[in-house]
């Protein structure tokens, strides 16, 4: 499904989240309070948005199991004159290519909730991880503002997949996005799986109203 949208993933994104998406993701990124000498981890990569973002940042391994997802973030890699701060990699979450306590930082973009099993991918992250390393996971929430939550559940439910499949050709994947979130554990439920673990100072963070929660913690 995510090598079908490929093409047309990077526009849908900043369309659909009326280009708050860039935000989030700077939010996200610098949680982490990167230095520049730091390796940086970013679990389901995708275009590798996240990586070119914190390329100043951090040397950066973007993983991802999506080849046509990877192909197009390689030539925006290469088109930013990045490929010696960035590496990608095909790659499962639940089973990192990754070595034991090699990386100073994790992050997941919008993808957490897109793997089988995430408990496997967050134990994962937390076996990469070096100690005190620390993690910033970006994820869909449910907006809770009265009278704006009633126009978000419509606009997430119906427009979003209906302008998604237009653009992109491919009615279901824009199906499976509010459908995902609404399935997703809550906030909470995440917390004490990352406290499960192995992570500590654990915090959900709402953004935009709780459209969006950044989870921050440090592997223990």
């Amino acid at each position: 499904m995510f090598d079908a949208i490929a093409p047309r993933y990077d526009l849908l994104n900043h369309l659909l989240s009326a280009g708050i998406d860039r935000r989030w993701r700077t939010r996200a990124i610098r949680s982490l309070q990167l230095s520049g000498r730091e390796v940086l981890l970013d679990v389901c990569t995708g275009t590798a948005d996240v990586a070119l973002q914190a390329r100043q940042a951090a040397r950066v391994v973007g993983v991802d199991f999506a080849g046509a997802m990877l192909a197009i973030g390689w030539r925006k890699v290469r088109a930013a004159g990045a490929a010696g701060r960035i590496a990608l990699v095909r790659g499962d979450a639940t089973r990192l290519p990754v070595a034991d306590a090699t990386v100073d930082a994790a992050t997941v973009a919008f993808g957490i909730r897109n793997v089988e099993r995430p408990e496997l991918a967050c134990a994962e992250m937390a076996r990469a991880l070096r100690r005190g390393g620390r993690l910033a996971i970006l994820e869909f929430g449910e907006l809770r503002v009265p009278g704006l939550r009633t126009l978000y559940l419509w606009y997430f439910k119906y427009l979003l997949p209906w302008i998604g499949r237009a653009i992109s050709g491919h009615g279901a994947a824009y199906s499976y996005l509010p459908a995902s979130v609404r399935s997703f554990p809550p906030p909470a439920a995440l917390v004490a799986l990352l406290e499960q673990v192995g992570f500590r100072d654990v915090r959900a963070v709402p953004l935009t109203f709780g459209i969006v929660y950044l989870y921050t913690g440090r592997r223990s």
